[in-house]
C-alpha cells in the first residue's frame, strides 16, 4: 500500500515538474520573442538559449534565436541555430529560408540558392523565398533565372514596388535598359516615395542616353532622402556613376539592393539598408 502511494506521489511529483518547465520555456520563448521585437538582440539570444536548456529539441527556438543572431550580424552561429532546427524540424521551409539569407549574407549565394529552393519544396507560394533567390542567382550572374524568380514573386504579390526594382536591377544588368526602366516605373506607380526606383530609373536613362530625363529622376530621388550630402546615398551614388559608366556591375544602385534579400548591413557600410527596412521582418520566425 505504502508503495503504491509513494508510486503515485513520485507520478504526480513529475508531472508537476515537466509542467513547470514547460511553463518557464513558454515564459523564455516568449520573453526571447518580445526583447527581439523591441530590437534588445542580446537579451532575445540569451532568453532563447534558456528556453533550449529546458527544451533542448525545440526547433522553433533554435530557429528564432538564430534570427535575432543574424541580426547581430553573427552570420556563422546564425547558420548553426538554422542547421540545428532544420535536424529537428527537416520540413521547415522556413528555417531554410532563414538559413538560406544567413549564407548570402556571408557572399555564399550557390549554398543560399540550395537552401531557396528547399524552403521552396514546403512554401511553394512564398514571394518573399522566390524574390531572395533571385537577388542570389542576380549576385551570382544568372539573370536569366534571377528575373525569372522576380517574376514568380509579383505573380503572388503584384503590388510589391521592390520587387519590380530588383527585376528592374536585374534586366539593367543585363543591358536591357529599357525594360528596366519599364519595371522601375512600375515600382514607382506602386510607391511614389521610392527613392531607389528613382535613382535607378535615372542610371538606366542615363545608359541610353536620355541625361536630362536621368537628372530629373536623380533630383527625384534625392528629394525623398536627407538633403545632407553625407547621408545621401544618391548625391554620392550620381558622382560615383559619372566616374564609373563603363559597368553596370560598378554601378552603385547594382549592389544597393543586395541589402534587399535581409536588411542586415549597417547603415554605413550600406547605404542603402534603410530605404528597405520593412524587409528585416521577413525572416520566418515561429
Amino acid at each position: 500500500m505504502f508503495r503504491k502511494f509513494f508510486f503515485g506521489l513520485m507520478v504526480i511529483s513529475a508531472v508537476f515538474i515537466q509542467a513547470a518547465a514547460q511553463s518557464n520555456f513558454k515564459d523564455f520563448f516568449e520573453l526571447g520573442r518580445i526583447s527581439y521585437h523591441k530590437g534588445d538582440l542580446s537579451n532575445a539570444i540569451a532568453n532563447y538559449t534558456k528556453a533550449l536548456a529546458i527544451d533542448p529539441k525545440n526547433a522553433a527556438a533554435y530557429n528564432n534565436r538564430g534570427i535575432a543572431k543574424k541580426a547581430m550580424g553573427k552570420f556563422e552561429d546564425a547558420i548553426k541555430d538554422f542547421t540545428a532546427a532544420l535536424n529537428l524540424n527537416p520540413k521547415s521551409g522556413s528555417s531554410y529560408y532563414n538559413r538560406g539569407n544567413a549564407k548570402h549574407s556571408l557572399g555564399k549565394t550557390l549554398e543560399a540558392i540550395e537552401d531557396y529552393t528547399k524552403a521552396l519544396n514546403f512554401k511553394p507560394n512564398d514571394a518573399n523565398i522566390y524574390n531572395n533567390r533571385g537577388v542570389a542567382k542576380r549576385d551570382s550572374g544568372n539573370l536569366e533565372e534571377a528575373i525569372k524568380d522576380f517574376t514568380q514573386a509579383l505573380e503572388i504579390r503584384p503590388d510589391d514596388a521592390k520587387i519590380y526594382n530588383n527585376r528592374g536591377v536585374a534586366k539593367a544588368k543585363k543591358g536591357s535598359y529599357q525594360n528596366a526602366i519599364v519595371d522601375f516605373t512600375q515600382a514607382l506607380n506602386i510607391d511614389p516615395e521610392y527613392g531607389h526606383a528613382y535613382y535607378n530609373r535615372g542610371c538606366a536613362k542615363k545608359k541610353l542616353g536620355y541625361a536630362k530625363q536621368a537628372q530629373l529622376d536623380f533630383k527625384k530621388a534625392r528629394e525623398k532622402y536627407d538633403k545632407s550630402f553625407d547621408k545621401n546615398p544618391f548625391v554620392i551614388g550620381e558622382k560615383a556613376f559619372k566616374s564609373e559608366d563603363k559597368a553596370f556591375k560598378k554601378n552603385p544602385f547594382t549592389t544597393g539592393e543586395k541589402s534587399f534579400k535581409t536588411e542586415d548591413a549597417d547603415f554605413d557600410k550600406n547605404p542603402f539598408t534603410a530605404a528597405n527596412k520593412a524587409f528585416k521582418s521577413e525572416d520566418a520566425s515561429f
